[in-house]
């Protein structure tokens, strides 16, 4: 249905006719609709208590104001998870893969509540393997965890690329999980937002019935 176009024909600042779609009454009693009507004493109002030298403008709800920033929020998010798990892939599709060993664990002890100086030991094996390139090379694993889940000497498969081979990861579900976290994150979020935005603008009435 198309928005209905309201005006209010002002002389000498005072109201002489209302127009509704191209009608024009020169009351509002003689304006059939009665959402119309209250449509038309808004407008007034507003003027009334603005310069009545500019021309009257439709006042903007607030709702709408937050829909539309809701929104907004929804399609950022859905192109953030769009970006990363594009990046996901992409990296997914570059690793080769190499029988590996794990030849150290390194433990540090890091901060999980700084303000009341809370730590816990996490733990990053260190990986040997042979890279496509014929070179035996030794790698930190960039991701760690609060138990150890190698030992030094288990044997383990290696996914790296072939372009940074230090830059690897043990092929494991848990360092799959961990490349998915970010599009996870952000595309549930971004579905949850718009999806409250769709239910709220359907919910809400029709202008000419607010």
């Amino acid at each position: 249905m198309a928005k209905k176009k309201y005006s209010v024909i002002w002389e000498n600042n005072e109201v002489v006719a209302f127009e509704i779609d191209g009608a024009r009454y020169k009351s509002l009693d003689q304006i059939p609709s009665r959402a119309d009507r209250l449509k038309m004493t808004a407008i007034v109002n507003a003027s009334a208590e603005s310069d009545p030298d500019q021309p009257p403008v439709d006042s903007y709800p607030i709702e709408k104001i937050i829909l539309n920033i809701f929104t907004g929020v929804a399609i950022l998010m859905l192109i953030i998870a769009a970006i990363s798990a594009y990046s996901a892939i992409q990296t997914i599709a570059r690793e080769e893969s190499a029988p590996g060993r794990v030849v150290d664990v390194v433990v540090r002890r890091e901060y999980i509540n700084e303000q009341d100086r809370i730590v816990e030991e996490y733990y990053y094996p260190v990986v040997q393997f042979t890279a496509q390139d014929g070179r035996r090379r030794e790698a930190q694993m960039s991701t760690g965890s609060n138990w150890p889940d190698y030992e030094k000497g288990d044997e383990v498969t290696v996914l790296y690329n072939p372009d940074h081979p230090l830059d690897a990861r043990i092929k494991s579900f848990g360092s799959a999980a961990v490349m998915w976290i970010m599009p996870g994150i952000t595309g549930i979020l971004g579905i949850c937002f718009l999806g409250a935005v769709l239910l709220v603008r359907r919910l809400m009435p029709p202008e000419d019935e607010a």
